[in-house]
């Protein structure tokens, strides 16, 4: 066995476990077209290559192989704003191999990867419906802080944010309200970062107490006015600034 980061000859590999993990995991309340439809959104038209051959620290995609073939992967990104926060997107494990540990090695794979980039601490995305990933991040002691809601197929899901809030700490979401182009007054949440060519992205929400999303702000010009695909792609339309597609859909571990 070997862990070690993907590289553009992997593509093909990782995209086979992407599908049939997700097969496997999601098949109780997603259908395989949908599945298929997704993971070709995500990982299609070159967006992994890109993925990979990323020269930066914001995104990483380690794999495990095993006797030439690729079994497992994990999709992380580094986020620097308001606190550098190690965000683990997906994490796979081909269903033909799973229950041999390989989706725990490959977490505390990342895990001390981030560390020795100095890290305030980690995240993990998981749908609510995935049951035995959200345990997993239970089990290693991580707070379900707080959720999101993502769009599949036009249908929404809510999807579980876990993060390892120390013992006796509160997990505080920094909050500030800001007026949109039309005098509305949002309120952008800092410790939902994700990052972009000029700056991060947050999310907006319609109140201070963050239950009704409203979008994205961009920390570049701070403003509203974003267009996301459905890879997850985010435009400024004000300033350019873009979000690469991350993330489909969470860790199945």
């Amino acid at each position: 066995m070997e862990i070690r980061e993907a590289e553009r000859s992997d593509t093909e590999a990782v995209r086979e476990v992407a599908l049939a993990s997700l097969e496997t995991s999601y098949e109780h309340f997603l259908n395989e077209g949908t599945i298929e439809d997704a993971v070709e959104q995500w990982y299609g038209d070159g967006r992994l290559e890109e993925l990979i051959s990323d020269e930066s620290d914001d995104v990483y995609i380690p794999v495990i192989e095993v006797d030439g073939e690729i079994v497992a992967y994990a999709q992380c990104q580094l986020v620097e704003f308001p606190e550098r926060v190690g965000e683990i997107h997906w994490l796979h494990v081909d269903p033909d191999h799973r229950g041999e540990g390989y989706g725990s090695q490959l977490y505390d794979y990342v895990h001390e990867y981030y560390e020795e980039k100095g890290v305030d601490r980690f995240k993990g995305f998981v749908f609510a419906e995935n049951e035995p990933g959200n345990e997993f991040y239970e089990r290693r002691g991580y707070d379900d802080a707080y959720t999101h809601v993502q769009e599949i197929a036009g249908e929404e899901y809510t999807e579980n944010v876990w993060v390892d809030i120390p013992e006796g700490e509160e997990y505080r979401r920094a909050v500030e309200p800001h007026e949109d182009e039309d005098g509305t007054t949002l309120y952008v949440a800092y410790r939902e970062a994700s990052v972009g060519s000029r700056g991060a992205f947050h999310v907006s929400y319609m109140d201070d107490d963050l239950e009704k999303r409203y979008g994205w702000f961009c920390s570049s010009c701070e403003s509203f006015d974003n267009a996301m695909d459905a890879s997850g792609r985010i435009v400024c339309n004000d300033c350019g600034n873009t979000r690469k597609a991350t993330r489909w859909d969470a860790a199945y571990l």
